[in-house]
């Protein structure tokens, strides 16, 4: 009886020992996972403002050369 109860917890305290190593396993591919996810994020938002600068300085350059046409042509 005695064997019995000593192999039970035996076998329970190496299960619990297997299901922490294997969830800490786990845990950090998921963390790697994340940091990996977080750069190409920041990456794609970076290009992303990028972008809208460069489309907000067009824009600026477009209405600069319209005033520019309008005040040419009025002097005609």
């Amino acid at each position: 009886m005695f064997e019995l109860s000593v192999y039970t917890v035996s076998y329970f305290a190496a299960g619990f020992l297997c299901g922490i190593i294997l969830m800490l396993f786990v845990i950090k591919n998921l963390k790697k996972e994340q940091s990996l996810l977080k750069r190409k994020y920041e990456k794609t938002s970076i290009g992303a403002d990028d972008s809208e600068l460069r489309v907000k300085t067009l824009e600026n350059k477009i209405k600069t050369l319209e005033a520019a046409l309008e005040k040419s042509l009025k002097k005609d």
